[in-house]
C-alpha cells in the first residue's frame, strides 16, 4: 500500500523507530534500519542472526512524498498496526493500493504552528495526555535483569557473541532501567561480526553499521591516554591474551540505572566473534573518574 505523507519523513520515521521499540514485545516485532532509509520490520522469533531478507516481514519506504508498505500475506497484521498508529499520529492519509499511485501533493496548512504560531495549552495537554497513555501502554519488559539479558543474547548469538568473565559479573552487578536494550545491543553486535565475515567486511564503519542497526551510539576507540592511565580496567584477559575493550556502545548518562556501556574487543579480521568484556558501568576516563 501506498500512504501519502502529512508530515515529514524525519518525524514518520521517528514516530515508526518509537512504534518499533514500543511493539517489540508485546507484537513480537523487530526492526532493521537500512543504509537507503528504508525499514525492515520482521518477526521477533525468527532463527538467530537469519537475513531479514529471507524472512516473512514489511518493508517501509518513503518515495515522492509517500510512504511505501510493502508487506508479506502472512504478516498483514504488522501493516494494520503501523499504519493505524501513524494515521492516529496525523503522519499519513488514507492508503491505496501501490497500482493505484497518485502523487500527494498538500495544497495547505492546517496547523497553527506549522506557520510558527505558538501552541495553545489546550493543545500541549492533548499532547501530554497522548504521551502519558503511550507510557501507560507500554508492554511489559521480558528480561529482568542485565545478566539475564545479556545471558540470553550470548544464546542466541551462537558463535559471534562471547561473554568474557567480567562481562557476566559486571552484568550481574548492573541495574541498568532497560536490560531488552542490552539484549538488543548485543545481538545486533554478534549481526554485525556475522555480517563482517560473510561479506569479508561492513562495507562501512562499525558505528555507521550499527547505528542503522538499532540507533546504537557505538564509540571505537578510547583514547590512547585514558588506555594508558587505566590500563587494567580496559583490558580483559581471555584465552590467554590481554585484550583491550576500548570499543563500546553507549547509552545514556547519570545515575547507574540510566546510564549503559558495553565494552568490546572489535573483531580483528572477518570470522572473528565481538567478545564483550564489560556491561553496565562506564569506565574511567582521563579527564575524570566515575
Amino acid at each position: 500500500m501506498i500512504y501519502p505523507l502529512l508530515k515529514s519523513s524525519a518525524k514518520l520515521l521517528q514516530k515508526v523507530q518509537y512504534w518499533a521499540r514500543l511493539h517489540r514485545s508485546r507484537l513480537g516485532i523487530m526492526a532493521e534500519y537500512r543504509p537507503n532509509g528504508e525499514i525492515r520490520l520482521i518477526p521477533a522469533s525468527h532463527p538467530p542472526l537469519v537475513d531479514a531478507d529471507n524472512l516473512a516481514g514489511c518493508t517501509l519506504s518513503i518515495r515522492d512524498n509517500s510512504l511505501i508498505v510493502a508487506c508479506a500475506e502472512t504478516c498483514a497484521q504488522i501493516e494494520q498496526a503501523i499504519a493505524e498508529f501513524l494515521r492516529k499520529a496525523k503522519l499519513i492519509g488514507p492508503g491505496r493500493p501501490t497500482e493505484e499511485v497518485v502523487p500527494f501533493r498538500r495544497m495547505n496548512i492546517r496547523h497553527a504552528h506549522e506557520l510558527g504560531r505558538p501552541i495553545s495549552e489546550q493543545a500541549k495537554a492533548k499532547r501530554r495526555e497522548r504521551r502519558d497513555e503511550a507510557v501507560a501502554d507500554r508492554p511489559p519488559a521480558r528480561f529482568s535483569s542485565v545478566l539475564e539479558a545479556a545471558l540470553a543474547a550470548e544464546e542466541a548469538a551462537g558463535s559471534w557473541l562471547v561473554l568474557a568473565d567480567r562481562a557476566k559479573k559486571t552484568a550481574e552487578e548492573s541495574n541498568y532501567v532497560d536490560p531488552d536494550y542490552v539484549y538488543q545491543a548485543l545481538v545486533d553486535l554478534a549481526h554485525a561480526a556475522r555480517h563482517n565475515s560473510d561479506h569479508q567486511g561492513l562495507g562501512m564503519s562499525w558505528a555507521a553499521f550499527l547505528g542503522q542497526l538499532g540507533s546504537h551510539d557505538f564509540v571505537p576507540n578510547s583514547s590512547p591516554d585514558t588506555i594508558k592511565r587505566y590500563h587494567k580496567e580496559y583490558h580483559i584477559r581471555h584465552e590467554g591474551e590481554d585484550l583491550c575493550i576500548g570499543a563500546h556502545i553507549r547509552q545514556g548518562n547519570g545515575s547507574a540505572d540510566e546510564c549503559l556501556r558495553i565494552y568490546v574487543v572489535q573483531p580483528r579480521k572477518p570470522g572473528d566473534p565481538v567478545i564483550v568484556g564489560q556491561i553496565g558501568a562506564h569506565l574511567p576516563i582521563a579527564d575524570r573518574s566515575h
